[in-house]
């Protein structure tokens, strides 16, 4: 079978489209997996229930990290339950692979964990013990 030039371009350019699209997905896959730890982590730790199980993609964005490198940002969204007969709005931040910040949406008030630094232990260790009350509630 012969092939002219054009038909070689192209076929080069449909491979690569293909191993990008690949990439893209593997990707896509280990950030929500790291999501689904973090939240799971910090909602155990800050004794909330984290609900589903799951965390849903709601933006992505392609910006630039701190070398300068482009990056995907995304933007996902979970529930959990402070007494287990409440459902209230949680909201995370990956860039890269750092979680920048983990927002729980409460009527008593908002805790936003890491807000532009990368959520870590220290971090939670320093808003647990003034966002969680006697009963074990996110306040």
């Amino acid at each position: 079978m012969y092939l002219d030039a054009s038909g070689t371009a192209g076929a080069i350019l449909l491979l690569l489209l293909a191993a990008a699209a690949f990439i893209f997905w593997n990707d896509s896959l280990r950030a929500r997996e790291r999501m689904l730890e973090t939240c799971a982590r910090l909602c155990r730790d800050l004794k909330v229930q984290f609900l589903d199980e799951s965390v849903v993609l709601t933006r992505i964005r392609l910006g630039r990290g701190a070398g300068g490198w482009p990056q995907f940002t995304r933007v996902y969204s979970f529930e959990f339950s402070g007494t287990g007969k409440d459902r209230w709005q949680g909201r995370a931040t990956l860039a890269g692979r750092d979680v920048l910040s983990v927002q729980l949406d409460h009527p008593d008030g908002v805790t936003i964990l890491g807000a532009g630094a990368p959520v870590s232990s220290d971090v939670l260790r320093l808003t647990r013990s003034a966002s969680t009350g006697e009963d074990g509630r996110l306040h």
